[in-house]
């Protein structure tokens, strides 16, 4: 069900954007990223307006459409007689359409693929390219001078506050929160 996973990726961002209304970049590192990625992919040029929940304009080698939305594995992967179904616009516009998968599950996997990650605020410039969960903790930890790095100076923000040395502690339940919220989307 793609749509309900489109759903929770407007919802994220709305969240993110709340975040930002409620906190000050000077003081407040903001980190954005997930811990896996999912096999949920886009695929078949879809053409500009085409509705992204809609089919592609291209068709498989068994002269069938499929949608541009489509998953590696999961409860999608359904053979009528023997060969795959022929999806119409009109299902695959609906709000409850399963996606077709290539492999059958009950429901769809993490992937393996490399995810991004998005900072702003106090020490951002330390999270770049790809990096490793590990490293990403260790930076949060470093930022918000908790364990293991406590041997630092938060700087008083109220004489000067354009200043933005270190993040308070007290943000990073805000960035944890941002972070948990990344969950498996798509329901068993």
């Amino acid at each position: 069900m793609a749509s309900y996973a489109l759903q929770e990726a407007v919802e994220f961002d709305n969240s993110i954007e709340r975040g930002a209304e409620l906190t000050n970049e000077l003081d407040t590192l903001t980190v954005v990223t997930a811990d896996h990625s999912h096999v949920f992919s886009f695929g078949g040029h879809s053409i500009r307006g085409n509705p992204v929940s809609g089919l592609s304009r291209n068709k498989g080698a068994d002269s069938k459409p499929f949608t541009t939305l489509l998953y590696g594995n999961g409860p999608g992967h359904k053979l009528v007689n023997g060969t795959r179904a022929n999806v119409t616009a009109q299902e695959a516009n609906k709000k409850n359409y399963i996606q077709q998968s290539a492999v059958p599950l009950d429901s769809e996997t993490h992937g393996s693929e490399d995810v991004a990650i998005f900072a702003k605020g106090p020490m951002s410039h330390l999270f770049h390219g790809v990096q490793e969960q590990s490293y990403i903790a260790h930076v949060m930890a470093y930022a918000a001078c908790i364990e293991p790095y406590t041997d630092c100076e938060i700087p008083d923000l109220e004489p000067e506050p354009d200043h933005a040395g270190a993040v308070y502690p007290s943000f990073v339940v805000l960035l944890m929160g941002l972070i948990s919220a990344l969950r498996p989307i798509i329901p068993a």
